[in-house]
């Protein structure tokens, strides 16, 4: 089972297909599995790259609190250990939050930006309405 260490953690990752890397981050609570029908798919046109968020399935579970920044730190250490300088970044759900932080704190990193039934969060968000 491969894993690295990044930011004191281990983050447990798989990596399918070949091409330009697309990391795709999973949402509150989700492990990789998350995406079992969409990477075999995805693997036919990229280097898909999908991973566990530090407190969620076999990566580390350190003590809390965590923020979108932490695990988009996360994020840009899974890709220095891999050897990546660029990949698309897509976000599902708290994922998205993630992406946003990685396309914020490490631009460089960033290829595309990919963002699912997500928003942009902050102390301005406007929240969806109840009846969405």
């Amino acid at each position: 089972m491969p894993k690295i260490t990044t930011n004191n953690i281990e983050l447990y990752y798989e990596i399918h297909g070949a091409g330009q890397p697309l990391v795709l981050i999973s949402g509150l609570g989700y492990p990789l599995w998350q995406w079992h029908k969409m990477v075999p798919f995805l693997a036919e046109h990229f280097q898909v790259i999908t991973f566990d968020n530090r407190g969620v399935g076999q990566s580390d579970k350190p003590a809390g609190p965590y923020t979108a920044r932490l695990l988009a730190a996360d994020t840009a250490g899974l890709l220095d250990a891999l050897g990546i300088e660029k990949a698309i970044i897509a976000g599902h759900s708290m994922g998205g939050f993630i992406a946003q932080a990685m396309a914020l704190d490490f631009p460089e990193k960033v290829a595309k930006l990919i963002l699912c039934s997500t928003n942009f969060g902050g102390p301005h968000h406007v929240p969806s309405r109840l009846r969405r």
